[in-house]
């Protein structure tokens, strides 16, 4: 009898078995419908979503250092019909578009979609006045977002992993506030951009636990932070002044025989700032012989600081000709807000500090700006984040429109070992 109730009992689990499985093919039937009912509906929506491409599959690739033949062997595909992908003079098909994602290790929509900013409608606080181009912080209150302006830098109190507790020589001692593994989450990325807080904080939205600390350091101090391990990536600006061409030169000068990969992030404008509506009329780099004018200088081997020497060394100006020189600020943010407290009457700077502080801008010349990155760190799981995020079409925009940055180049590999 008992033999009996086993055996039934075991032929209707089999049959509750049977029964599951038979609905699961149901619903992955009708799921597969659903996506070919939608594919034949939004047929036209579909192909517009996969031809704007935006430079994100070429960065991809690239990111991951695989050749164009590479990727169109792995994805089935003919190299000629990546290039003409790549360039958008051909709009892959879901088929091909799924192959290329799934080699690349992302989404058809991170690679194809539609990836800006979204427009949405928010209610601003009515004792606050807030002019078009302000920036924002965005919350749901209740039903409602609401828009609250925020300033482009400002000065706050900012968190700690851990204090000081006993120095000897380059060792210390910390008391520390974060773990083992937040220690190793933790990418210091040295140089002068601004806009590595932008980095850090999409960073930290999109691929926590991973974190981005910034080191403050002229391009030259960035590289020597980088050659001396204190940092993981080195921010640098530094045109050759043979060739014309920025950084390579001058990455391998100070990192020698280091294998190093060299990343791009943007392009943007450096030039004199000075007070709003430019009172005292500076036009070049001669009016800093001006008497009585007022300098506010970079540390020695920065980006700004090198193109200020090489600038007045051009028109036989002596630095102890210019009031000032010895004035020096840590980083672009620094240089536009002691113009702005009146500290000084000009400096050299990039758009973005400038605008930060409500001064008046002179461009001088456009620069690039590129990553630094040891091979070995190239696969650690916060710079493989960073990279991520610089090979965002999204996070491009984002930092385009916050900053003025050209990004169309953001992302891509200009040199490997």
């Amino acid at each position: 009898m008992e033999a009996t109730g086993g055996a039934a009992r075991a032929d209707a689990a089999n049959r509750v078995a049977q029964s599951a499985a038979a609905r699961i093919v149901v619903e992955i039937g009708r799921f597969v419908i659903l996506i070919a009912d939608a594919l034949c509906h939004n047929n036209s929506r579909m192909t517009n979503m996969l031809a704007s491409t935006d430079g994100r599959l070429k960065r991809a690739r690239a990111a991951r250092a695989l050749s164009q033949n590479e990727l169109a062997r792995r994805a089935g595909i003919s190299r000629q019909a990546l290039g003409a992908i790549e360039s958008g003079q051909y709009q892959p098909g879901v088929g091909v578009a799924l192959a290329l994602a799934r080699v690349l290790g992302e989404s058809v929509e991170a690679l194809f979609g539609a990836d800006s900013s979204e427009a949405i409608s928010a209610t601003v606080p009515s004792a606050l006045r807030v002019n078009s181009g302000a920036r924002v912080a965005l919350a749901r209150v209740g039903k409602r977002v609401v828009a609250i302006p925020t300033a482009a830098a400002e000065h706050h109190l900012c968190a700690a992993a851990g204090i000081v507790t006993r120095v000897a020589g380059r060792r210390a001692s910390v008391a520390a506030y974060v773990s083992a593994a937040e220690i190793d989450a933790t990418l210091i990325v040295a140089g002068c951009d601004p806009a590595v807080a932008l980095i850090a904080d999409w960073v930290a939205r999109h691929h926590a636990p991973a974190r981005i600390v910034a080191l403050t350091r002229g391009s030259m101090g960035a590289l020597e932070a980088l050659s001396e391990g204190q940092a993981h990536v080195a921010g640098v600006h530094l045109r050759d002044t043979h060739g014309g061409d920025y950084n390579l030169g001058a990455v391998r000068r100070v990192l020698k025989n280091r294998h190093v990969t060299i990343v791009r992030f943007a392009r943007w404008e450096l030039g004199i700032a000075t007070a709003a509506g430019n009172p005292l009329q500076i036009r070049e780099f001669q009016d800093f012989k001006r008497t009585g004018l007022r300098l506010i200088n970079r540390e020695r081997g920065s980006g700004a600081r090198i193109a200020l020497d090489d600038a007045l060394d051009a028109l036989d100006i002596k630095p102890s000709e210019v009031s000032g020189y010895a004035h020096e600020a840590r980083g672009h943010l620094e240089v536009a807000q002691a113009i702005a407290a009146g500290q000084g009457d000009v400096g050299v700077t990039i758009r973005v500090a400038a605008d930060a502080y409500g001064l008046w801008f002179v461009p001088i010349r456009e620069e690039r700006y590129d990553f630094a990155v040891p091979v070995g760190e190239m696969s650690s799981a916060p710079m493989r984040a960073m990279l991520e995020a610089l090979n965002s079409s999204r996070f491009a925009s984002e930092v385009a429109g916050l900053c003025g940055y050209d990004t169309r180049e953001m992302g891509a590999i200009a040199a490997r070992p």
